[in-house]
């Protein structure tokens, strides 16, 4: 049986997945893009897993296509219905009703800095690097690159990193607002493992929740994000994680 080139392990609510290709810098391949789809699958249908970890074996989170995969003669049809499996991935990876730490060393290239990117917080060591490869090698950005890179860091930096190429330090990202955060190397297994068991700690159900509305709402106007707002905040309001949180305050100020 071939090696599976995700690896899966759980600790109480966190579920960490490693892509298992350190020989290739874990490139992506359909095979990677396939096992995680299942892996995501399953876990948003899990309530016991609060918080995951995706990270990449080997030292390095991942350095993009595959060159062995690009060098293939396919047509038109077939690189098309590839994508489209990409493209399957980081929209499960956005709709997930679990938060996504995504753990950065080494290099994140191409389409492996948007997968990156895909997550909801990106946790890089300093050293690490991004890069928008694909205009030196004659592409477009794909793996959402084109959704992420504005929205996160605005239009002059995303033409900055889009259109140059250029590799850009874990320090340097979490600077100019591309990354959630970035530490010395040695500190990074530490600090993952802080926020994943600080989001363990919080509600799924409104972790889902706050997920699926900053997502939609940059496609919003306000009065349809205040209705948004109202009809979901009725359902919380009667979610027993919530209730049970009012009546611990009170208690602790001696009102129940």
């Amino acid at each position: 049986m071939p090696e599976r080139q995700v690896l899966i392990e759980k600790e109480d609510a966190i579920c960490i997945l490693s892509m298992n290709r350190p020989g290739r810098l874990n490139a992506l391949s359909l095979e990677i893009a396939q096992e995680l789809q299942e892996h995501f699958d399953q876990i948003a249908l899990d309530g016991q897993i609060r918080v995951i970890i995706l990270e990449g074996a080997g030292g390095n989170f991942s350095s993009g296509a595959d060159m062995f995969d690009l060098h293939q003669e396919r047509a038109a049809p077939e690189w098309l219905a590839a994508m489209k499996r990409i493209g399957k991935l980081i929209q499960t990876m956005r709709e997930l009703p679990q938060p996504i730490i995504t753990k950065v060393r080494g290099v994140a290239y191409g389409g492996g800095a948007n997968l990156a990117l895909a997550g909801d917080f990106v946790l890089a060591s300093q050293n690490a690097r991004f890069c928008q490869v694909f205009i030196n090698i004659g592409v477009i950005p794909d793996c959402g690159g084109f959704y992420f890179l504005p929205r996160l860091i605005g239009l002059s930096r995303a033409r900055e990193l889009a259109l140059l190429g250029d590799e850009v330090d874990g320090k340097s990202a979490a600077s100019i607002g591309l990354i959630y955060k970035s530490v010395p190397d040695e500190e990074l297994d530490r600090e993952v493992t802080h926020l994943a068991r600080t989001l363990a700690q919080k509600s799924l159900p409104a972790m889902a929740l706050i997920k699926e509305g900053l997502e939609i709402s940059l496609e919003m106007s306000l009065k349809e994000v205040l209705e948004w707002e109202a009809s979901h905040q009725a359902i919380m309001l009667q979610d027993p994680g919530h209730k049970k949180a009012v009546r611990e305050f009170l208690r602790s100020r001696g009102k129940l």
